[in-house]
């Protein structure tokens, strides 16, 4: 008997297991030396008494705990309860205790005898495990995408209110369907595949776009991503899906191929277009040329002839004929410059130019040197001027035209302009200044036109495209020109030039 006991005690510590007998008349405990250290006390350092037992027990446990003791030695049903001890330490433990009723012969003693165990391991995993799954429903009801628990045969076991908003279903109709139920007929192929990788372990998780439909028969796009949720044995025992509604998305992407191919289909009518302007423009550009050396040619021969009637009857021509003759000339003259300032007006924007670094100092030094103003005359530039990548040929043609007309139309051959340059963020602003006669603002819009002259012709010799062509090869650089002026207070001409 006392070897069965001795193994008895052996097999109840190796399961870590304390043993007591409670004796109710004398209200005395017997605990085991496993009972003790559970109880967090060293064997035989502590009285076993009822009453030391319940001094430990948690304050909010105790009414639970004496209540289910009592009912079990009045009802002589067996005891199982959980509850909190306060160990001398200070530190809590659970404690699971078990007890049963033993009948005794003479109704005199009782006795209950029973096992308690430490079970706050246990507890803390439980309730981590509870306090884990209270965060993982959290995140899955609040989520702002659809999410939802699939069975490793593909039925809906769990799903979120998004999802079902997003399918037109109520989550208890969900959970009655399979995913194939509302995948797109179009997509079930590809769906099948990626399950079959998933049941088979070849992959774990995967992430990619598919059409489910909708309760009420239409597709709708979303992008799925899927991971697969094991047991202890490393078997599936369900998927987590994360569903996003990427309708919108898709739509945006329609929009975007249809927008796209529109271009295309555009850019090739503009490469079309263009290769057949750059045709056009090279064909007038020929005739341009072709015609003004045509026209010239009669012109200098009519020039010719009238310098040759001059010299033959010289001193027999009356006054009045050799005054003819010389206006015939200037006529001449001045329409071969028309001619050459169509020429120029036609080829503004339409050729090549290269583009160079420029001085703007020095350019506008060889500028003034071209157009020989009188000594008298002064012409001020600015102490610093930029010096910036353009094209030459353009802005020295621009320069030129403003300074030989401010030099030309001045009333006094002592006159002055004055060039200033300020840099802006993203160009250049010029003025162009004199202190001659002025325009009236009437005629501020007039100046710009071609063929427009101001004063007769005759009084001053002019084309009247010079300031037409300015303001076209100014606008074709991306710049805007525009004239301040009005009688008598000079004439500033202000644009602004591209970096």
């Amino acid at each position: 008997m006392k070897w069965e006991i001795e193994r008895l005690k052996s097999a109840l510590n190796a399961a870590q297991l304390g043993f007591w007998d409670w004796d109710l008349n004398q209200q005395t405990l017997s605990w085991s030396p496993q009972t003790e250290r559970i109880l967090g006390y060293e064997p035989e350092t502590v009285e076993h008494t009822y009453e030391s037992w319940a001094k430990q027990l948690h304050p909010e446990d105790r009414p639970r705990v004496e209540a289910a003791i009592q009912a079990a030695v009045e009802s002589h049903q067996d005891l199982r309860v959980e509850y909190r001890t306060i160990l001398p330490s200070g530190d809590c433990r659970w404690i699971e205790a078990q007890g049963r009723m033993i009948p005794s012969d003479d109704q005199q003693s009782a006795h209950m005898v029973g096992l308690v165990r430490d079970i706050t391991a246990r507890k803390q995993s439980r309730e981590a495990l509870q306090s884990s799954e209270s965060r993982f429903r959290a995140v899955f009801e609040q989520a702002a995408v659809g999410m939802a628990r699939l069975a490793p045969d593909g039925r809906w076991i769990q799903v979120n209110q998004v999802l079902c908003n997003f399918f037109g279903y109520t989550a208890d109709e969900l959970c009655q369907l399979n995913f194939r139920d509302v995948t797109d007929p179009e997509d079930i192929n590809t769906d099948e595949q990626i399950y079959r990788q998933l049941i088979s372990g070849e992959i774990d998780s995967c992430r990619f776009e598919k059409r489910y439909l909708h309760k009420s028969g239409h597709s709708v796009w979303a992008l799925v991503t899927v991971s697969t949720e094991t047991d202890s044995d490393g078997n599936i025992s369900c998927f987590i899906a994360v569903i996003e509604n990427i309708q919108e998305q898709k739509r945006i992407e329609q929009e975007l191929q249809e927008r796209a191919a529109e271009l295309i289909s555009v850019n090739t009518v503009l490469a079309q277009t263009t290769a057949l302007l750059e045709k056009r423009n090279s064909e007038l550009s020929q005739f341009a040329y072709v015609a003004s050396h045509d026209l010239k040619a009669p012109l200098r021969a009519i020039a010719n002839l009238s310098e040759w009637i001059e010299e033959d009857l010289s001193g027999q021509l009356p006054a009045d004929n050799e005054r003819q003759l010389q206006l015939l000339r200037s006529r001449v003259h001045r329409m071969e410059g028309l001619i050459d300032g169509l020429l120029a007006y036609s080829r503004v924007g339409r050729r090549d130019r290269p583009v160079e670094q420029v001085d703007l100092r020095l350019l506008l030094m060889e500028v003034i040197d071209s157009i020989a103003p009188p000594a008298s005359f002064r012409i001020i530039l600015p102490s610093t001027l930029p010096v910036f990548a353009t094209q030459p040929t353009a802005i020295r043609q621009v320069f030129a035209n403003l300074l030989s007309n401010a030099v030309k139309h001045h009333d006094r051959e002592d006159g002055c302009v004055t060039v200033t340059a300020t840099e802006l963020e993203t160009a250049y602003e010029f003025t162009v200044k004199d202190d001659g006669p002025g325009i009236d603002p009437r005629y501020h819009d007039k100046v710009f036109a071609i063929f427009q002259t101001l004063k007769a012709r005759d009084e001053v010799e002019n084309t009247g495209i010079g300031l037409a062509i300015v303001k076209k090869i100014v606008e074709t650089e991306g710049g805007t020109i525009q004239l301040e002026s009005s009688v008598g207070k000079g004439c500033t001409f202000r644009f602004t030039w591209p970096k």
